[in-house]
């Protein structure tokens, strides 16, 4: 699991401003992402390749600090497309461990 894009530090709660955020959740060959485009844009709609097994969501940039918490703080992290879905839907969770284990 990498972290591609951070946005810079601001003061918690405030507004993101012209920003936008890329993780990638799983191997680049597996390639699963999620990208929170600025909130002046719109969201595109998820895709995802059967064929190559490769799929992008779009969630709004208020989401990020919450998946960046979700990554930073559990182990391991899965995600699952469902291709079935128009446009396919995703799950981002967590095995392995109860959530929060660990955390003060």
């Amino acid at each position: 699991m990498v972290c591609t894009s951070l946005p810079p530090p601001r003061p918690y709660g405030a507004p993101l401003l012209g920003q936008e955020g890329k993780l990638l959740l799983s191997p680049p060959s597996q390639g699963r992402g999620l990208i929170f485009p600025d909130p002046s844009g719109t969201l595109s709609p998820n895709t995802f390749s059967a064929a190559t097994k490769i799929g992008v969501a779009y969630q709004p940039i208020a989401q990020f600090e919450h998946y960046l918490d979700l990554i930073r703080n559990e182990k391991p992290i899965s995600v699952t497309f469902r291709p079935e879905d128009s446009p396919p839907t995703f799950v981002v969770y967590c095995a392995g461990e109860t959530p929060g284990e660990g955390e003060m």
